[in-house]
């Protein structure tokens, strides 16, 4: 028993030798350069372009060190840019692709996968195909342009696949920011719920720590104002996001949404100049999603907790949430001292 024990593991460790022997040898055949995915110095980066299978296509600009834009149109997302700037410092080969799973691999890259290509001062400095991950989830087919063979790649000390972090979406790699301003910066807001004219006003600094608040209505000044109030409501303009554009809404239910009109409208004035603005238009009910009823027991038209807008340099359909945007859609009296005088679940009174 104990001989048969012995020959078993020198042979599991000649088997082991004769391993590492052939991808040692398979790995030295193949020249450095055609497997090197990684960019060490990400910082030199200043444009990556993606295309997938699908058509979809994306330029990343590098603006400023920690800005970049996303088709010359929109901030891109600050967690997708770091995920992908240390994807492409961290990246590692593990292996490559055997002569039993390449026709396979090759074929599944060709049909799904996403080109990124790597530009620093103008020049292409790395162009790589990223393809389906392992039947393990802990690796990542890559292919490097010029190679003779596609690679499993993997990220050191993480337990997953790369794929997800390459994607050539538009909408995804979008920041889902409105209002990003500093609240310094800010010279005047106007909120102007067309729905309930009454909770209309508008905030105006007059100086560097003095505010005026007044109702659209009639002019009334609020007084006196509670300062805590008030750079609390600039502060959210530091940070207002929208959950997510609807891309799936048909045109007719658009039009439709657009001729009922907004029931508010958001302005934003920067001592810069700059102005920027939020059309805010009712949600209509999703048919089968949970009832929603008023305070006499009606079923409501419209989403008691979401809401669309569009913004004044854009002309996506964005679904945010009032729950966020309560910060913003005050009633004016809110900024008197003490507890609110209007409950802010009250939307459609």
């Amino acid at each position: 028993m104990k001989k048969n024990k012995s020959v078993l593991i020198v042979f599991v460790l000649l088997a082991a030798v004769a391993s590492g022997l052939w991808y040692f040898e398979s790995n030295k055949s193949i020249k450095g350069e055609l497997k090197d995915f990684a960019v060490a110095d990400t910082s030199r980066i200043d444009k990556i372009f993606l295309a997938d299978k699908d058509g979809r296509a994306v330029t990343l600009v590098r603006a400023a060190p920690n800005r970049w834009m996303v088709n010359g149109k929109f901030l891109a997302r600050e967690d997708g840019i770091q995920n992908l700037l240390a994807t492409i410092k961290n990246v590692e080969v593990r292996s490559p692709v055997g002569k039993n799973l390449y026709n396979n691999t090759m074929k599944l890259m060709a049909s799904k996968s996403v080109k990124i290509e790597i530009y620093s001062k103008g020049e292409n400095i790395k162009t790589y195909y990223v393809g389906h991950p392992t039947m393990d989830n802990l690796g990542t087919f890559m292919y490097l342009e010029g190679s003779s063979v596609p690679f499993i790649t993997f990220i050191p000390g993480f337990n997953g696949f790369l794929s997800t972090r390459y994607f050539a979406s538009e909408p995804e790699w979008r920041d889902k920011s409105i209002f990003r301003f500093d609240p310094r910066r800010i010279v005047e807001v106007e909120v102007n719920d067309r729905a309930r004219p009454i909770r209309a006003f508008s905030l105006t600094r007059l100086a560097d720590t003095t505010y005026s608040v007044k109702k659209l209505m009639d002019g009334q000044s609020i007084n006196p104002l509670d300062m805590n109030k008030v750079r609390k409501f600039l502060s959210a303009f530091s940070e207002t996001y929208f959950e997510r554009i609807d891309n799936d809404i048909k045109q007719a239910s658009k039009d439709s949404i657009f001729k009922i009109g907004p029931f508010g409208i958001v302005k934003v004035k920067l001592d810069n100049g700059g102005e920027k603005s939020l059309v805010c238009y009712r949600k209509p009910v999703t048919p089968g999603s949970r009832l929603q009823i008023d305070h006499e027991g009606e079923d409501l038209p419209f989403d008691l907790d979401k809401f669309y807008a569009v913004m004044s340099d854009d002309t996506s359909l964005l679904v945010c949430q009032y729950f966020h945007f309560d910060r913003i859609l005050k009633d004016p009296r809110n900024f008197l001292p003490g507890k609110d005088v209007v409950p802010e679940q009250q939307r459609f009174e």
